[in-house]
């Protein structure tokens, strides 16, 4: 274990994930419903592949196109150099990235897998060592198909498994051992992912193979037998498949939902924020999570955009990682991996590994002084709003909503105006009226409110909390 290894997961085909690690950095995992026909039969690969790659960038987005036929990259993960590694499930091997755009491939030795048409790959944790090519092995418990990987604070390798029940594993630097630890979760429930706050402090996400619902639970990386507990109390969460940890709170991705979740843990109250919405789909399908201590960037599955919630939870920034947002054009996002200012993603179907830069503002803005505090609408009342939308652009920008009613993010008994439908040719400040119209139908309670201004590309958002009340 002395050696620098980049660890490869391996798991059933038909699961086709992959998880990618360095032990500086880490990076998830995903379980993936995609076609396996798609992926090819296995055939044995010899030897690395390097080639250059070139890049396509279109406002804050940088996509490098990997070669044909498929590669299906998934799980990347940044280095300290500034280069990336990522699995490539088609090929069946594990690629890295240079920021000059070289290009290598490592596809797995034969004899790590099963050959044939179904593939079954064996479980087991693959590390690659760079500097000779060389693969070496970690065989796990029979029935153990690893999904996710992370490095706590010793330099221990932990990962979590599609077993039941639900148990997570750690492989220990100081000599290799492996140790398995039970989850307490309900039956049917399976360990998803895991992050790491301090050395001492952990969160995993638990979610259910059926219902794809799950939890958050909390543990301590040093004495992990007993220190499981449940986070947030009993409340369900929607394919919550990654969790962060910021701003004195836990983020929770929503994989079967149009929000993130974020539990306080000074109020231990539950708030979810909604995405933008993309009308090619019905979800946007919030996938994995990493912060970056001010800032909170996800992936949006089906939303086919990378976005970042300020830790706060006032804004939200979205980048369409392609220049088609129509359903033929999602390429397919699963996860992303951070390095600094650029925020990693991969595109499973889009075959393409890409980032966008954090560093460069985009050119426009929205604000609103109401989010500093909830905001109280009667029911049957309506309240106005003003919000200001700055900056510079050529292109139209267009006005849309969204808000915490339901899982879809669609305003429901809620209804929300502008007197700005579009605005074209933004040049300084534009004043925008938002009117919040609450219908005597709405339930009391608390409620996230989305405004996004857009010009199809990036999407920027201000959340707007507002408390109905009785009448």
């Amino acid at each position: 274990m002395g050696e620098r290894l980049v660890f490869i997961v391996v798991l059933v085909i038909l699961v086709g994930a992959i998880g990618v690690a360095s032990q500086a950095v880490t990076g998830p995992a995903t379980v993936s419903t995609a076609n396996e026909s798609a992926l090819g039969s296995c055939s044995a690969e010899s030897g690395a592949f390097k080639t250059t790659l070139s890049s396509q960038s279109f406002g804050e987005v940088t996509t490098y196109r990997l070669p044909k036929p498929l590669r299906a990259p998934n799980s990347i993960a940044a280095a300290p150099d500034g280069s990336v590694w990522f699995g490539e499930v088609a090929l069946r091997g594990v690629a890295h990235l240079y920021g000059n755009g070289t290009f290598v491939e490592y596809p797995w030795p034969s004899n790590l897998y099963s050959a044939g048409s179904t593939c079954y790959d064996l479980n087991q944790l693959i590390g690659l060592n760079p500097s000779n090519d060389t693969f070496s092995s970690i065989p796990l418990k029979s029935g153990d198909a690893p999904l996710y990987l992370a490095i706590d604070r010793s330099g221990n390798l932990w990962f979590t498994t599609s077993a039941e029940p639900a148990q997570v594993g750690v492989v220990y630097s100081a000599n290799g051992s492996v140790s398995y630890f039970p989850v307490p979760v309900a039956a049917g429930e399976y360990a998803a992912s895991l992050t790491f706050y301090n050395s001492t402090l952990a969160y995993l996400a638990a979610v259910s193979a059926s219902a794809n619902e799950g939890q958050i639970l909390s543990f301590d990386p040093l004495a992990p037998d007993s220190s499981f507990h449940e986070v947030g109390g009993n409340q369900s969460l929607l394919g919550p498949y990654s969790v962060a940890e910021a701003s004195g709170g836990v983020w929770v991705g929503e994989h079967d939902a149009s929000d993130v979740a974020f539990f306080n843990l000074t109020s231990r109250q539950w708030s979810f924020y909604p995405t933008s919405l993309n009308p090619e789909v019905p979800l946007t399908l919030p996938y994995y999570l990493i912060s970056n201590g001010s800032s909170v960037w996800f992936n949006e599955h089906d939303g086919n955009k990378i976005a970042e919630i300020t830790d706060d939870g006032s804004a939200l920034t979205e980048f369409n990682v392609s220049e088609s947002s129509t359903k033929s054009g999602i390429a397919n996002v699963l996860t992303v991996g951070l390095d600094r200012n650029l925020l990693w993603f991969t595109g499973w179907t889009g075959n393409v590994v890409g980032f966008v830069n954090a560093s460069i503002a985009p050119g426009f803005s929205i604000f609103s002084s109401a989010n500093a505090t909830d905001n109280d609408i009667e029911q049957g009342a309506s309240r106005q709003f003003q919000l200001e939308v700055t900056g510079d652009s050529s292109a139209r920008l267009t006005v849309q909503f969204a808000d915490s009613e339901s899982h879809t993010s669609v305003p429901l008994d809620i209804s929300l105006t502008t007197n700005f439908s579009a605005i074209s040719g933004l040049n300084g400040t534009r004043m925008v009226e938002l009117t919040v119209n609450v219908s005597a139908e709405t339930p009391s309670g608390r409620y996230l409110v989305l405004v996004t201004v857009t010009d199809g590309l990036t999407f920027r958002s201000v959340y707007i909390p507002v408390a109905v009340t009785d009448a």
